[in-house]
């Protein structure tokens, strides 16, 4: 084999080398979330289309939930506003070296709720202990609904 064959095996090892590297960086990124058409869809479901709720702004993961606002860079979500009903959600968009931060603040709400309704209506603190809260990407997410599973699968 010449310096022309030797040439042309090594391209094509590079090439095949770039492809595989470009494929798994693209395959393993998550993917950017819509968090308005998610809102969207979130509301929409059950039982966020059949309660009241208030959305989770900036204010309300400030004075409630104890989320350090700086760390933030988008937030969507419905509480509910009245103590009869548990469930909630929220997607926090977290800001660049933040994501931690942010999750470990959402998980102290998670402990706190669930204490608040502990002592209160034992199928919504059923929910409660229930709730799926987890990150993707610079996202991190709290779910707490009997369709916890379903509105996940929307996010992933």
């Amino acid at each position: 084999m010449g310096k022309k064959g030797i040439i042309a095996i090594i391209g094509v090892i590079v090439v095949i080398a770039v492809c595989i590297a470009v494929y798994f960086g693209i395959v393993n990124q998550p993917k950017k979330l819509n968090l308005e058409e998610l809102n969207t869809k979130f509301a929409e479901t059950a039982p966020f289309n059949d309660m009241m709720t208030s959305d989770i702004d900036n204010e309300l993961l400030t004075s409630y939930l104890h989320v350090n606002t700086e760390n933030v860079e988008q937030v969507i979500g419905k509480f509910p506003m009245m103590n009869v009903q548990a469930s909630m959600y929220m997607i926090i968009k977290a800001k660049e070296g933040t994501v931690e931060t942010v999750k470990s603040e959402v998980e102290q709400f998670g402990k706190d709720y669930e204490e608040q309704w502990s002592k209160y209506l034992p199928e919504q603190y059923e929910l409660v202990k229930n709730r799926k809260l987890n990150t993707y990407g610079d996202y991190v997410y709290l779910l707490i609904s009997e369709n916890a599973e379903t509105l996940e699968s929307m996010i992933k």
